[in-house]
């Protein structure tokens, strides 16, 4: 089997994985640091914000698609897309990289659609290409069967996570995230704060969902 880049395996063809894919799409190279990941993101926003083109609706329109484009790339970059999430995961859920097919396989046909979002109900599912990014799960109406997965091996006896644990401590005793961003997993109203992949801070919210954190 082919490799990208990213060492990641390619399959159906593919030429290169989503972590390839958002580097181009933020017109960066292999081994952006964080800061030109977040330097590419915040200038491509601001050429291509919808609001500076208010007089030309073709144009706004275009932009629009560009910055779901920008963003959903830097869901990529800041979500290390490229560990090869899909290991372990259940076949009746997605995850991270999984294909447009493999999310109609598992939740069916999206109520709404567009070329970088499929949307079932309140909840969203976000690509590049043809890889999940991301996506904003929602507790009415249609919940997403999806599964984020540690990269590496952590000690599961641990059951609360604290300032200092890593992102993969934190979703083996806190699970998926409901949504996440750059260095900030969700979960409902909840959130959990990164800096170089370790936690900093956290909002504990307890309506929904509250936190498996302890304050060391």
């Amino acid at each position: 089997m082919d490799t990208c880049e990213f060492r990641t395996n390619l399959d159906n063809g593919s030429a290169q994985c989503a972590g390839c894919a958002a580097l181009q799409a933020l017109n960066l190279k292999q081994g952006a640091s964080d800061k030109e990941i977040k330097a590419a993101y915040r200038m491509l926003v601001k050429v291509w914000h919808p609001d500076r083109f208010e007089g030309d609706r073709h144009a706004k329109t275009f932009a629009e698609e560009k910055i779901r484009t920008v963003n959903a790339a830097f869901r990529v970059l800041s979500s290390q897309v490229c560990n090869d999430s899909r290991s372990g995961t259940s076949p009746d859920y997605f995850t991270i990289g999984s294909t447009r097919k493999d999310v109609q396989a598992v939740q069916g046909i999206p109520t709404v659609y567009s070329p970088h979002t499929f949307e079932y109900g309140a909840s969203k599912v976000f690509f590049v290409g043809d890889k999940v990014v991301g996506w904003e799960n929602a507790p009415i109406w249609v919940h997403l069967n999806v599964q984020l997965r540690p990269a590496h091996a952590v000690d599961r006896t641990m059951r609360y996570f604290a300032k200092g644990s890593t992102k993969d401590e934190v979703l083996a005793i806190q699970g998926t995230p409901t949504g996440f961003s750059y260095n900030t997993f969700e979960y409902g109203t909840s959130r959990v704060h990164f800096k170089d992949g370790r936690v900093t801070n956290w909002k504990n919210a307890s309506a929904w969902i509250s936190l498996k954190v302890q304050f060391q």
